[in-house]
């Protein structure tokens, strides 16, 4: 027989979280039967994006805007770099011919 994941609102996933802190990883992965690995990610998740961090589709969508951000911020610094390195080139020249 197949099994199938289980699938966790944001109630559930901040009443292992709960029963966790009061109980350790051994017993709150027994219990609810999920991983302690699992425990610990929705763990980072609501340490750093509260409840909404726990919501479904909450992650994907932050995840793809940093992901964006940080592209777009690497464009920007090598086009820094770039104007950077240009400067640079014009004042070493404008010392050679002084």
């Amino acid at each position: 027989m197949a099994r199938h994941r289980k699938t966790w609102n944001q109630s559930e996933k901040i009443e292992v979280l709960n029963y966790f802190k009061e109980h350790g990883i051994g017993k709150t992965s027994k219990c609810f039967n999920v991983s302690s690995a699992t425990i610990y990610r929705w763990l980072n998740l609501f340490e750093s994006q509260g409840n909404d961090g726990l919501s479904a589709g909450f992650k994907l969508d932050k995840d793809k805007e940093i992901l964006r951000l940080q592209r777009e911020n690497q464009a920007f610094k090598e086009i820094v770099a770039e104007k950077e390195l240009e400067i640079r080139i014009k004042d070493a020249l404008l010392k050679k011919n002084l």
